[in-house]
């Protein structure tokens, strides 16, 4: 182990000597490993760090080993966890509980892909990746992130201790064994009340977010019968609000549009819409007009993460609409319309199959509540977009999507193509006939 002792230094010029001596022992895995921890000890310390220094970009050794490293702090949590609920004693307890705390801050440290973080980096809301597997390649089950749920449930931990736990508690990627489900939620619903800072609201919207699936099938069967599941869905579903827009006006993490926060709020949303029940509580509790909202506030022509965000929520509106719900907006809005082209024009087979359908009928309800009023542009550009991604779904796409999937998506898109065609024609044609 290596011990710090902090004072008054140049923390950046102590972190530097480390990344030197990184290099002189990329072959010696121990001391490879250690010279990392050490790194990352000093980062959760309150001491300034030159950025620079925190990227290992250029080291694939990092990117190897970095499984470890997570797996090496999340196991020293553990143990310090079982250590703190097996002891009585005032001051072994305050040794174990300060023990949790670091091995937490430590494993956040880790959480991207090509560098090192400090703990309260806002990256690692959105962009945090804290998955890791076993010396055997195997993952973790749901069973041995219990103790960090019950961690999490203690009212004495403070907002920071509970905004890395939520961080290493995305991980999981659902909501627990069937023993800590409940208390899981009811924590989660905890920390996204307006109370909160923003930090924990958004990292239990993460945690959220990374269940959705889960969360998507819930049903009374899979829930102890003592449990009145409509209530618990309708606190969520406010709870899930309140972590997007809380009391006050707000900025920085609080701004009415924040690309990553309103990427996960909608990728979320949109997979509960699936739930008819869950539909019927999101419909309920102003979530619909949040996400109308929405439009009015994300950039026309933003960056990369925009865009994801505007194929999201279109097949969001378009599954609530199926549903019956009425949509209180008109959706032959210029607006709309943008939002509709820019989703086609960076749309792609991987990421997107399952949605297709969707997005090709919020496109279609467009077209029909426009009653013809489209620009002959916008109508062949669409068209192009469109029979690009026909032509790469007839393609092989090497095998990397399941063929029933890809023959639903390519059915809508072949409709809505031909309608397309057929809507240019009749335009085509009736300029030439004015103009004859």
């Amino acid at each position: 182990a290596v011990s710090v002792t902090f004072s008054k230094f140049d923390a950046s010029a102590v972190f530097a000597r480390l990344r030197n001596n990184l290099r002189a022992c990329r072959d010696k895995e121990e001391l490879y490993v250690n010279c990392v921890k050490a790194m990352a000890h000093l980062c959760i310390q309150p001491v300034e760090i030159d950025r620079e220094f925190l990227w290992f970009d250029v080291d694939d050794k990092f990117q190897s080993t970095r499984n470890r490293f997570i797996r090496d702090a999340f196991m020293a949590g553990r143990d310090a966890y079982d250590q703190l609920e097996n002891t009585q004693h005032g001051d072994a307890q305050r040794k174990h509980r300060s023990s949790v705390r670091t091995a937490l801050r430590t494993m956040v440290v880790y959480g991207r892909q090509m560098r090192l973080a400090r703990p309260d980096d806002e990256s690692l809301i959105w962009d945090g990746d804290l998955r890791w597997h076993h010396s055997d390649k195997h993952e973790p089950s749901c069973e041995e992130f219990g103790w960090l749920i019950d961690y999490l449930a203690n009212a004495h931990i403070d907002d920071e201790a509970k905004g890395d736990a939520l961080l290493v508690l995305s991980a999981m990627g659902g909501l627990g064994s069937s023993t800590k489900q409940l208390s899981y939620i009811k924590s989660l619903i905890r920390c996204m009340g307006s109370g909160r800072p923003h930090r924990v609201r958004h990292t239990a919207l993460r945690a959220v977010c990374e269940a959705r699936e889960e969360l998507a099938s819930i049903t009374s069967a899979s829930m102890s019968q003592d449990v009145d599941l409509a209530g618990l869905m309708h606190a969520l579903s406010r709870a899930i609000y309140t972590a997007v827009c809380p009391n006050g006006d707000h900025t920085g993490p609080d701004a009415p549009f924040h690309n990553k926060r309103d990427l996960w709020y909608t990728k979320l949303i949109g997979v509960l819409t699936l739930n008819s029940e869950w539909l019927r509580h999101l419909t309920q509790d102003v979530h619909v007009n949040r996400c109308i909202s929405l439009v009015d506030v994300c950039p026309i022509n933003g960056e990369l993460g925009d865009r994801y965000f505007k194929y999201h929520h279109l097949v969001t509106l378009s599954r609530i609409k199926s549903s019956g719900k009425d949509l209180p907006f008109n959706p032959s809005q210029e607006k709309w319309r943008r939002f509709i082209a820019d989703a086609w024009a960076y749309t792609f087979w991987n990421d997107f199959t399952d949605m297709l359908p969707d997005l090709v009928a919020v496109t279609r309800l467009n077209l029909i509540a426009s009653h013809g009023d489209i620009p002959r542009e916008w109508l062949t550009n669409l068209a192009e977009n469109v029979d690009q991604m026909c032509r790469e779904g007839r393609s092989d796409l090497d095998g990397r999507i399941a063929k029933p999937k890809i023959d639903a998506a390519l059915s809508s898109m072949q409709g809505l193509y031909a309608e397309l065609s057929h809507m240019i024609e009749q335009r085509n044609t009736s300029t030439g006939a004015s103009g004859s």
